[in-house]
C-alpha cells in the first residue's frame, strides 16, 4: 500500500491536475484549476491505491458503510469500502425544490435504491474524490443522516479549499493530497474580468455558457 503522501503523485502521474485555466464549479464559483479525477479512474491500480489509503486513514473509526456521491465519489467509495471490508452505497441527485425547479436549480442529494435501509442506524464514512466548496460531500452527508445514518468522518483525495470539518458538518475530514487551487464567487472572478475564456471541456463551463452566464 502506498503512503498517504503519494496521493498527489498518483494525480500527477495520471495528468489529472489542470492549472492556469478558467473553470466553473458545481457550486457556481469560478477558479483557475481543476482536478480531472476521471483521468485516474481508468487505472484501477491507482484507484485501488487511493481507496486503500482512505481505508487505512479511517482504521479504528468503526465504519460500517462507505457512501459517495455519484459519480466520481461513487467509484472511490467502492474501492475504499473494498479495502475496509465494509458495505458500499452511493448518493445521487434528486429533484430540486419546486421553487428552484428551473434550469440550473441545485438538485439535492438523496439515498435511494434501497440503500437508505443499509445506512439507517449505521456508522457511515462519506467519501468524495475532490472537495471544492463542499457542495457534493455536504449534500451526501445530509442525505445519509436523513436516512438515519450516523456520519462522524468524511474523506477525500483532495480538500482543495482546505475546508474545516465543521464546514461540512463532521468531526473529522481527511484529505490525502494537500493541493490548494484558487476559487472565487462568480461576481468576483478575475478571470471573467480579464476576459479569459471559460473551459467547456471540464467542470460546468458548458452549462455556464449555455445559460448565458446565469448558472446555477
Amino acid at each position: 500500500m502506498k503512503p498517504e503522501h503519494d496521493a498527489e503523485a498518483i494525480l500527477r502521474e495520471s495528468n489529472a491536475l489542470l492549472e492556469h485555466d478558467h473553470f466553473v464549479y458545481i457550486s457556481g464559483q469560478h477558479g483557475s484549476g481543476w482536478i480531472d479525477k476521471d483521468a485516474v479512474y481508468p487505472h484501477t491500480g491507482r484507484t485501488s491505491a487511493l481507496g486503500a489509503m482512505i481505508a487505512e486513514a479511517v482504521a479504528g473509526e468503526e465504519v460500517e458503510v462507505v457512501c459517495g456521491p455519484a459519480t466520481g465519489g461513487l467509484i472511490l467509495a467502492q474501492w475504499a469500502a473494498h479495502h475496509a471490508g465494509v458495505l458500499a452505497v452511493f448518493g445521487e441527485h434528486g429533484e430540486p425544490p419546486p421553487e428552484e425547479h428551473h434550469a440550473g436549480g441545485k438538485r439535492p442529494f438523496v439515498i435511494k435504491r434501497g440503500y437508505d435501509r443499509l445506512v439507517a442506524g449505521r456508522n457511515v464514512l462519506v467519501v468524495d474524490d475532490v472537495v471544492n466548496t463542499g457542495f457534493s460531500i455536504r449534500g451526501t452527508i445530509e442525505a445519509v443522516r436523513a436516512c438515519g445514518g450516523e456520519v462522524r468522518v468524511a474523506a477525500t483525495v483532495c480538500n482543495r479549499n482546505a475546508l474545516a470539518p465543521e464546514q461540512i458538518g463532521v468531526q473529522r475530514l481527511i484529505g490525502l493530497a494537500d493541493i490548494k487551487l484558487d476559487s472565487w464567487p462568480r461576481e468576483q472572478c478575475p478571470l471573467c474580468r480579464d476576459g479569459v475564456p471559460v473551459n467547456t471541456a471540464y467542470a460546468h463551463g458548458a452549462d455556464f455558457l449555455a445559460a448565458g452566464g446565469d448558472w446555477p
